[in-house]
């Protein structure tokens, strides 16, 4: 960002709060850019089948990933979660848990997990064009990488006991 979104005028790093900021050189305006993170759902979807991984079209080929959605107005993150289990696959939920809170910092996200039990048949949207469904034995992996959601679902299922 180069300009203020509120006058227009140049915008310049200054130390605010012990951070590096964007702020409006015009005094008068005194718009700081926070760059706070954006709330986004990320969901561990299971099916009697197993759980599902999703490929985004906009994603590495081979690259498959638990669902993910931003946050609507007025939405609460589990009514997000169900939405984009449906929007995104098709299903619809049968239970709703939530698993935590995580920072994303390479995207600049706070991730709100839940795990959702769902059923129904696989319908995928416009940004997904590929699915695979993995038994929970299969995600060992994901307990030692950055997949903190679903290393701290496999935690509090005993998985790894």
């Amino acid at each position: 960002m180069k300009y203020c979104p509120q006058c227009a005028n140049m915008l310049k790093k200054a130390t605010i709060d012990n951070k590096q900021r964007l702020c409006c050189t015009d005094k008068a305006c005194g718009y700081i850019y926070w760059n706070n993170p954006i709330p986004v759902v990320a969901i561990v979807v299971e099916t009697e089948l197993g759980v599902v991984l999703a490929h985004n079209k906009l994603a590495p080929q081979g690259f498959f990933s638990i669902i993910t959605g931003f946050l609507e107005a007025d939405e609460t993150p589990e009514n997000a979660a169900q939405r984009e289990t449906k929007e995104e696959l098709g299903l619809n939920h049968i239970s709703t848990n939530f698993i935590g809170i995580f920072p994303f910092a390479l995207t600049n996200q706070i991730l709100i997990a839940y795990h959702i039990i769902a059923k129904g048949n696989i319908v995928l949207n416009e940004e997904l064009d590929e699915f695979k469904i993995v038994a929970k034995e299969d995600l060992f992996m994901w307990n030692t990488t950055s997949k903190f959601e679903v290393g701290e679902w496999l935690k509090r299922l005993n998985v790894f006991a």
